[in-house]
């Protein structure tokens, strides 16, 4: 692992100081085995000036180094921000591609074990609400009612085996509002369905009698909707009577 940039900032201080000791140094020894002063001041004046210049460049390249190895690291690190902000919790990062830095290197190293932690709490949320919706699903299929739900516009969302009994052909390919039936009873009965989806409406105790028989069905409906309180779909559950026949 690299150092941190505030140890290479310091390293690079020092040797910054060492330059100019150096230089010192070159001046001080100059001045005790120079014995003319024409040769003095030419030793002085050159070694000041090859001194300036060096501490000149290195000023320059610490001037650039460190904002930029800065801005590389975290750009990286931003870049793996992004991608959990955006909800990408399954990221392989290799630590080892973000170690322009101790300080980031740690960061992520962070980001891993969150990371870890978040993709650990989804698995078992989801797996509870698989489990809880396999129990509501079970339950809605031990019932004697036909239940039936659906999308705000119609799509067939989901049916208990007692609807599937009485209406082989309807699944969750199908669309309530383009149904098309022969018997005038099935007709009213969709259409009562769709009416209250299309004006988001509860039904409570609807009765549709068939005019030709003695078919009659009563329909209990609740409008479903989500967080913002818009419809986003509903649950119908129509009881034939135990004695009804199936069409």
């Amino acid at each position: 692992m690299k150092r941190s940039f505030k140890e290479k900032y310091h390293i690079l201080l020092i040797i910054l100081f060492g330059i100019i000791v150096l230089e010192s140094l070159l001046l001080l020894v100059t001045l005790n085995r120079t014995a003319a002063l024409t040769n003095l001041i030419t030793d002085m004046q050159s070694i000041i000036i090859i001194f300036v210049f060096l501490i000149f460049v290195y000023m320059i390249v610490l001037y650039n180094y460190i904002p930029f190895r800065m801005h590389r690291a975290i750009k990286e690190l931003k870049s793996v921000v992004e991608e959990i902000t955006n909800g990408n919790y399954y990221i392989d990062i290799d630590s080892t591609m973000y170690d322009q830095d101790k300080d980031i290197q740690d960061v992520i190293l962070a980001l891993q074990k969150m990371l870890g932690i978040i993709v650990r709490f989804d698995q078992v949320k989801a797996e509870k609400i698989f489990e809880h919706h396999q129990r509501i699903l079970q339950l809605i299929n031990i019932i004697k009612q036909n239940v039936l739900i659906t999308s705000i516009n119609g799509d067939v969302v989901y049916c208990n085996d007692k609807f599937r009994e009485r209406y082989p052909t309807i699944t969750e390919m199908n669309n309530i509002n383009e149904l098309i039936f022969q018997e005038e009873f099935n007709s009213k009965l969709f259409a009562t369905l769709a009416e209250a989806l299309r004006y988001g409406n509860n039904l409570y105790e609807i009765a549709v009698h068939d005019d030709r028989s003695t078919k009659a069905v009563v329909i209990n409906g609740s409008i479903v909707r989500n967080r913002k309180g818009s419809s986003s779909g509903a649950v119908f559950v129509l009881d034939f009577g135990p004695n009804e026949p199936k069409d």
